[in-house]
């Protein structure tokens, strides 16, 4: 199994490269729909630290009970689909998740599909920290419907091992994280939620610079990242190329964000109507799986030139320390297994040799410049 602590304890988060799962809990649904093939625990298993999750109310798969009243049944499930595709009413419904008839709303889906119900992804978050207490899991929350109900299961299902450390994510050691499940909502899902949730009772922010266009804050409490994945869905033409595209202008782009920005990649594709399992199979042929390579190193050693030139002045007889260079700390994959988590953490090691032959250099520069005669 992958165990991400033996890249060091001592490690920051933006330190590390670690695999994603975009749509993370939809197992099932049509071949334009679903994105993953293995449960939570099987994804986490496999490497993945990091989950993008989208959670509803639905009724589909849902025993359809009645309560007093006549009152219904329903249940929080991830979703995958297009806001334009959901149909959302305020019901009241029974929701087992919290054992009480409760106001909700109720989302149903003219496309795309619900996917495994948040108790049960949450239970699986929470069974594989316990088993493997070296490790971490993120669960990032966004586009979501009913907040505050999401994060009261999250509070109650993840108790024991929900993460509640204050200050910022991006700079934490992997010690600081170890067995720990962390939650993150994004601006909207905390402004919608009580704030007996937030911080040190478990829910915490996170913001894409990328989207939101603020610079890097130390003292936020959460996690901060740059990137976007998608492809246009009504363009069915040359999509590896398209996404490889898009990626490579958002590392460039990412490059003058601060070092502990995480940075995050999509190695995915959308559509309409093809399946992705199909097209993923395609990504993750040799042929672009040297591209993604590539576009790793490409990005590496730009970004290591740049940060070199921007820190260096040998006037000065010495220099900055070498940044870490803009590398996306999280690479976001459909149908997660383990031979592509374990190309993910390789790329842990290509960035480390990348990063000491630049720190060589560095020092090279720095000593030609010390040992010059005063007054050279």
């Amino acid at each position: 199994m992958i165990r991400y602590i033996e890249l060091g304890e001592d490690k920051q988060l933006h330190e590390i490269v670690m695999a994603g799962s975009h749509d993370a809990g939809i197992t099932g649904g049509g071949k334009n729909v679903q994105t993953q093939s293995l449960s939570i625990g099987g994804q986490a298993e496999a490497g993945v630290r990091f989950f993008d999750l989208r959670v509803a109310a639905g009724t589909v798969g849902v025993v359809h009970k009645t309560f007093q009243g006549n009152v219904k049944e329903a249940s929080l499930m991830a979703f995958h689909a297009d806001k334009r595709l959901m149909k959302n009413r305020e019901k009241v419904r029974y929701l087992p998740e919290v054992g009480r008839i409760q106001g909700l709303t109720r989302t149903k889906l003219r496309g795309g599909a619900f996917g495994e119900g948040l108790q049960k992804m949450l239970r699986e978050a929470r069974a594989f920290v316990e088993k493997h207490t070296s490790e971490f899991l993120i669960l990032k929350f966004d586009k979501c419907e009913n907040w505050s109900l999401i994060a009261e299961v999250i509070t109650h299902e993840l108790y024991p091992v929900l993460y509640k450390g204050s200050g910022n994510l991006n700079t934490k050691r992997l010690r600081d994280l170890k067995g720990k499940v962390i939650c993150l909502f994004s601006s909207k899902g905390l402004a919608a939620t009580p704030p007996e949730y937030h911080g040190a009772n478990g829910i915490l922010g996170f913001r894409n610079l990328y989207e939101s266009g603020g610079g890097y804050d130390p003292n936020y409490r959460g996690l901060q990242y740059f990137g976007k994945g998608g492809t246009s869905p009504f363009n069915a033409i040359r999509k590896f190329h398209q996404n490889e595209s898009k990626q490579r202008k958002l590392m460039r782009k990412g490059m003058a964000t601060a070092p502990e920005v995480l940075g995050m990649m999509y190695w995915t594709t959308t559509g309409l109507k093809e399946s992705i399992q199909k097209r993923n199979e395609g990504m993750w042929s040799d042929k672009n799986l040297g591209k993604l390579m590539q576009m790793w190193r490409d990005g590496l050693e730009e970004s290591i030139n740049m940060r070199i030139a921007e820190h260096i002045d040998p006037k000065k007889y010495s220099s900055a320390p070498i940044l870490k260079a803009f590398m996306p700390n999280i690479v976001m994959v459909d149908f997660a297994n383990e031979f592509r988590c374990q190309v993910i953490y390789d790329l842990n090691f290509v960035a480390a040799v990348e990063l000491t032959l630049a720190a060589q250099a560095v020092d090279s520069v720095r000593q030609a410049y010390t040992t010059l005669p005063v007054g050279a």
